[in-house]
Formats: structure tokens, C-alpha cells, sequence
């Protein structure tokens, strides 16, 4: 596994008592835990806990691991968090990867396809944590990790949204003129938000909605809004070409 150093200018964590790196340990201890499962104890912990609050003890416990065992596969607690937010994204769009490379459907059925796996991600009870932690405590104290989580997920979520509508507008499926980025963006943030709010703020106690239904039809008013018999606002009815201006 790559090794990553201290990108974010943060204090690293005190390793006085970290072992020598001679031999690797027969199993990451405890039981033969996979990095994976740490990797995934590590995101979890750090997203209830918050990250400065976290030791590496805590991290260790929760992965039935040693903190030897955390110190000899990672740097540090930056570390480890940068690379368990890595593997949890690339694993979420190595799904989307797969599941579009099997979809021989239109743009429309790709974007609402990619647009419910990422929905299903979000309303995860730990994403809601983890949501938190990254625009509050990452986002202020720790840019460099926040910048990772933001463009190994929201960003990237945002770039294949906008290349599926390109190829939308290329099949003559979405109308010319969209700006596929601009586009990508509200309706990645806009799910997004609805998720936090509707589900892990519990504006869904307040307002009560069907997450379902705040997926359904927002998805389909975006599609919509991108449709080729959707014209530009004060187009000639059944047209989508804009009035001649007096």
C-alpha cells in the first residue's frame, strides 16, 4: 500500500512508541482482520467520535487490532483516514464503474442508475456522521483531507453525471446547449443535501416525506428540465427554439 506523509500541514499524531518496521506482522493481529475491515472501523470511529477527538487505540479496539498494527500499515491517524476515505469512495464508484459498463440503456437511465447507487450510499446510517465530520471539523482544521473526501466523492460523483450527459446530448436524448457541469453539480448537491437534512438531521420528522419519493421526482424534474422536448423558457410552444426578440 502506498504510503502518504503529513500533506495537510496538521501536527502528526506522537509515534514514540510506534514499533520498528522490520518484518511485517503475520496477520494485522487479533484474529488475522483484513486492512480493509481497519480501514472501515477507522471511517466509522473517526465519523462518530469526530477526528481529534479519535485515538488510535479507540481505532484499534473497534478493528480488534493492535495500535502496532495501525502504525506499521499507516503513518498516522491523517493517514489512515485519508486512505479509508479512499477505499471507501473508489469501492462505491468501482460499483458505478461495473453496473454502467453492463447498462445499455439511454443517458437518462445511466444518470438515474448512478444518481440512486450514490442516493442508496448517502442514506447510510454512517454517512450522515461522516457527512459532518468533513464539512465541520475536516473542512475548517484539515483542508487536505477534506479536499480528498471532496474529490474522490462529491466531485468525481459530479464528473460522471456530466459526462453522461454530454453523451446525452450527443444521442439527441438531451437538448443542445445544456451545461452538462453546471447541471451535474445542483443535482449531485441538491440529493445530497435532501439525504443529510431528509434523513440524518431528521427533517423528516419535522416534514415528513417518502425518501423515495424525494429521489423519484427530483430525478425525474432534472431529467426533464435536460429533455430535448423541454424547451428554453419562452420558447415557442412545442419548440425549443427561443422567440425572436422584437
Amino acid at each position: 500500500m502506498t504510503r502518504g506523509g503529513n500533506r495537510s500541514g496538521s501536527t502528526p499524531e506522537a509515534r514514540d512508541d510506534r514499533p520498528m518496521k522490520t518484518t511485517a506482522p503475520t496477520v494485522p493481529t487479533k484474529g488475522g482482520v483484513p486492512v480493509e475491515n481497519l480501514l472501515d472501523a477507522a471511517f466509522r470511529t473517526f465519523a462518530e467520535r469526530g477526528y481529534r477527538a479519535t485515538r488510535l487505540e479507540e481505532v484499534a479496539e473497534a478493528a480488534g487490532v493492535t495500535k502496532g498494527a495501525i502504525y506499521y500499515y499507516f503513518d498516522g491517524k491523517e493517514d489512515l483516514l485519508r486512505k479509508a476515505v479512499e477505499t471507501r469512495h473508489r469501492a462505491i464508484f468501482r460499483d458505478i464503474e461495473e453496473a454502467l459498463a453492463a447498462e445499455r440503456a439511454p443517458a437518462s437511465a445511466k444518470i438515474r442508475l448512478v444518481l440512486r447507487k450514490v442516493w442508496q450510499h448517502w442514506l447510510e446510517p454512517g454517512w450522515g456522521p461522516a457527512f459532518r465530520l468533513m464539512l465541520g471539523e475536516m473542512s475548517v482544521e484539515f483542508p487536505a483531507l477534506f479536499r480528498t473526501w471532496a474529490m474522490e466523492g462529491p466531485i468525481q460523483g459530479c464528473e460522471v453525471v456530466s459526462d453522461l450527459i454530454e453523451e446525452g446530448v450527443q444521442q439527441g436524448e438531451f437538448r443542445a446547449g445544456v451545461d452538462a457541469d453546471v447541471s451535474a453539480r445542483l443535482v449531485v448537491s441538491g440529493l445530497m443535501l435532501q439525504a443529510a437534512m431528509h434523513v440524518h438531521l431528521g427533517l423528516n420528522q419535522l416534514a415528513p416525506c417518502d425518501a423515495d419519493r424525494i429521489f423519484d421526482s427530483s430525478v425525474d424534474l432534472f431529467l426533464h428540465g435536460l429533455s430535448v422536448t423541454h424547451g428554453h423558457p419562452g420558447a415557442r410552444p412545442g419548440t425549443d427554439v427561443e422567440p425572436e426578440k422584437a
